[in-house]
């Protein structure tokens, strides 16, 4: 293949070739040529190199260090996992969630939001959202971050209550979209209350949490916000254990690109993961795993569940020997609360945002 062979086919047979590239090589392609550079920012190889890339997960060992280890379905005991690439943040706050790339971070304690893709190197801190009703007191606020199915925006969901007093508090709903530099109030349901600091979870081109319906009697139900439409709905969570105590806590994340409901229990030393395998339509519990304080990240095509424990520790659960494979990958000197998630490496550069002060690190 002669030096000139890419030179002669036409833009969109090489970008068609160029977002198939690994995340690493497709950086490396970008010093071969201007041509290339250029095709690489465009959001036409940007969105298709996001719908062709491979999610992995990132792995804190050190305090704002991660490692991207890319995911193998098949699993053996001489088998090690594949460190692509490692990445530094220039930032001390926590990551609440990644969407497409993008890390959404909080700082819990300034109260800074910001939005940052290690690959680009470019962040963006958010304005501030301010108090619907002054002089009250914020109780209370959650977050979700995720992206628009049809128009592809980037939004960030801010749920807070503010207290005017010991019996009146008001839920409020904030949406910030990204490129637009100001938030935005949406209706939030008069009846629905959130239960504890829980969710945030996009699945669907929704981000879900869990709350207690009160027009609806005792229970829990799941709340969704539709990115698109900007509108809250709500269908039942998985049924509760049945006796009392049973559990300690109740946590969403997404397994196998579905909604997922984790129950840890502490009477039965056991954790209960229920998947929603097609949306809305109802729960199926597919692992009683014996252990408590644990998270899980991936379900593998065999039926393995890759965890982390409170301390941070990874292992894999055997679903055919009910067993642990601790030693997933090596964490010295890591942060004193590490975290890992599930991510997809990709191209979207926060300075192609409107109405955004996007910074290189």
């Amino acid at each position: 293949m002669g030096e000139d062979f890419f030179k002669y086919l036409p833009s969109e047979i090489v970008l068609d070739i160029l977002s198939r590239v690994p995340t690493l090589d497709v950086m490396a392609c970008k010093c071969v040529c201007k041509p290339w550079l250029g095709l690489l920012a465009t959001p036409e190889f940007v969105n298709a190199h996001i719908s062709r890339s491979v999610p992995g997960f990132a792995v804190e060992t050190q305090p704002r260090s991660f490692k991207m280890v890319e995911i193998v379905e098949e699993l053996d005991e001489e088998q090690e996992w594949d460190v692509t690439f490692s990445f530094e943040l220039p930032f001390d706050e926590m990551i609440h969630s990644s969407v497409n790339g993008l890390f959404f971070l909080k700082d819990f304690a300034f109260g800074d939001l910001i939005l940052c893709n290690p690959i680009t190197s470019d962040y963006i801190m958010l304005p501030c959202p301010r108090q619907t009703t002054p002089d009250v007191q914020i109780d209370m606020e959650n977050f979700g971050f995720g992206v628009s199915r049809m128009t592809g925006q980037y939004k960030v969901v801010r749920i807070f209550v503010e207290k005017s007093s010991e019996e009146e508090c008001n839920y409020e709903c904030q949406v910030y979209t990204v490129g637009t530099g100001s938030w935005r109030k949406v209706p939030f349901g008069d009846s629905l209350r959130l239960w504890e600091d829980v969710g945030g979870v996009l699945v669907n081109g929704n981000l879900h949490w869990i709350v207690e319906e009160t027009r609806r009697g005792s229970g829990e139900w799941i709340c969704c916000f539709d990115l698109e439409t900007e509108l809250f709905s709500t269908f039942p969570a998985p049924p509760l254990p049945s006796s009392t105590g049973v559990y300690s806590s109740r946590s969403l994340c997404v397994l196998r690109d579905c909604l997922c409901v984790t129950d840890i229990s502490t009477t039965d030393g056991c954790i209960i993961i229920w998947l929603m395998e097609e949306y809305e339509h109802g729960w199926t519990k597919i692992f009683v795993i014996p252990d408590v304080d644990v998270w899980p990240i991936r379900i593998f095509e065999n039926g393995d569940v890759l965890m982390e424990c409170k301390d941070g520790t990874l292992f894999c659960y055997s679903i055919e020997t009910k067993t642990f494979d601790y030693d997933i990958v090596s964490q010295e000197d890591r942060a004193p609360f590490p975290s890992t998630f599930v991510y997809a490496p990709s191209f979207v550069s926060l300075k192609s945002f409107a109405m955004e002060n996007a910074c290189s690190f």
